[in-house]
């Protein structure tokens, strides 16, 4: 999911200082291939087969990574990416 935070004075150092009278803009976003290759592999140097990933989208247009929460959580992402990650969740426990 993509946070648009960077026009608010408010959130631009960090998205997490809401603001509530005019709040960031959120959108569903597929990474780029080249991007989605170097997470799974990652992943896999790491041995983890789930994770939050934290980026950011540089003013060089290059995406910077931040961090990997193994047990991040998803349920914010879900609802506004619209992405349904408990119903694959449940589809994969099945």
């Amino acid at each position: 999911m993509a946070i648009l935070s960077q026009k608010d004075g408010q959130t631009k150092i960090d998205f997490r200082k809401y603001n509530n009278s005019k709040p960031n803009r959120v959108m569903p976003y597929k990474m780029p291939n080249e991007i989605e290759t170097k997470i799974i592999k990652l992943m896999q140097i790491l041995d983890l087969n789930t994770g939050s990933l934290d980026f950011i989208y540089s003013d060089k247009n290059e995406f910077v990574f931040l961090e990997i929460n193994p047990i991040g959580q998803y349920a914010n992402v879900s609802y506004h990416g619209n992405y349904y990650l408990d119903k694959i969740i449940a589809e994969e426990l099945i």
